[in-house]
């Protein structure tokens, strides 16, 4: 974590102003960036220039993202650079599931006016962490008076076209991979919840999935350059939603293998405790892991790039042709999963939200 002498403002905005604000988020980013960094003519102009180039074989990728408040702000768990590191590390995500590599981000801070000068240091400390992560350059951005604290980030990244990778372009066989361990931030949110009493071990590895929603970059990285894949999305809303966001546009269907979804070894007898299933766990995103197709015959290269990168890879379902998406237990008993996914707009007809049962898992099939 980047440290800053200055001593904590805790002023709010009405009482400095936009002015102040924003010539000290620029001070704060300005006092981080490597002068060497790939802006030309560095920060504070109309727009951010970069030095960055594409190569006549290369694509432009751009994604745009909105977050708020996290939950492990909320909690007490950190200060404002969760917020910032999070609303980054959502932004790279997606650059990253499409097999680019992210260089530049643009961020938009949306505050109410009774936001504490501190709060803002803490989130751009965040953005700046994250950037620095990620081997991105910020190129600038905009701060404007809100009813709630938001961040929108747009990031910019490349890749070869033969390195691309989209959600949409699974075949019948191919295998589901999933990078990591799913689960460990929506436990976390149950444990804090239900005030349960846990370890020591328990405690410091949930509360650190809700700090540390990153997605994992080394892995990303080495899996673009394996060329493996047919396809990937990111889990940002769920294993079982990322399944459907992979196959909707086709007559295609997902097969779960329900004893494979990957929970962190020192969660399972909790999990047991709780009366939990690994793939009710593995309804939330917040683990901000990756999803991806391969042929079977790629398979045999998953250990290497796992050992090179230090993140594991776990085979978790196919790619078949019956539509929906499927589990399949050891004893071959198959079930339909339930839709139950994020809509911002979409008021339940019956049951629980996306939010409430992430809270308190229920029944997932039809």
């Amino acid at each position: 974590m980047i440290q800053f002498a200055v001593a904590p403002d805790n002023r709010d905005l009405v009482t400095v102003g936009e002015r102040f604000i924003k010539a000290r988020i620029m001070d704060r980013i300005r006092s981080s960036v490597d002068k060497g960094s790939g802006l030309v003519g560095g920060l504070g102009h109309d727009a951010g220039v970069l030095r960055e180039s594409l190569l006549p074989n290369e694509r432009l990728l751009v994604n745009t993202d909105r977050s708020g408040v996290s939950k492990a702000y909320t909690l007490g768990l950190a200060g404002g650079e969760c917020i910032g590191d999070f609303a980054v590390s959502h932004a790279v995500s997606d650059i990253l599931a499409t097999g680019g590599i992210p260089f530049a981000v643009s961020v938009a801070m949306l505050l109410p006016g009774s936001t504490s000068v501190k709060l803002v240091d803490e989130i751009v400390d965040g953005i700046v962490e994250a950037c620095a992560e990620f081997d991105v350059t910020i190129t600038g951005g905009d701060t404007k008076k809100a009813e709630k604290l938001s961040l929108v980030v747009t990031a910019l990244g490349r890749a070869s076209e033969d390195r691309l990778l989209f959600r949409d372009t699974p075949k019948v066989g191919d295998q589901l991979v999933v990078s990591g361990f799913l689960g460990s931030m929506l436990m976390g949110s149950i444990i804090h919840k239900r005030h349960h009493k846990v370890s020591e071990l328990i405690q410091k590895l949930v509360d650190e999935a809700l700090v540390r929603q990153r997605p994992p970059y080394r892995l990303a990285m080495e899996m673009g350059a394996a060329r493996i894949a047919t396809a990937c999305t990111d889990i940002s809303d769920g294993l079982p939603s990322a399944c459907r966001n992979m196959v909707e546009k086709s007559n295609l269907g997902v097969e779960l293998f329900a004893d494979n979804i990957p929970i962190h070894p020192a969660l399972e007898s909790l999990l047991k405790t709780l009366s939990l299933t690994p793939l009710q766990l593995s309804m939330a995103g917040g683990d901000w892991q990756f999803l991806y197709c391969m042929p079977k015959a790629s398979i045999a290269s998953l250990n290497r790039i796992s050992d090179s990168c230090g993140t594991p890879l776990t085979v978790v379902g196919e790619v078949t042709g019956a539509s929906g998406v499927w589990t399949r237990s050891k004893c071959g008993r198959r079930r339909k999963v339930r839709a139950i996914e994020h809509d911002s707009f979409a008021v339940p007809a019956e049951g629980k939200s996306y939010f409430e049962f992430l809270s308190d898992p229920q029944e997932l099939f039809e």
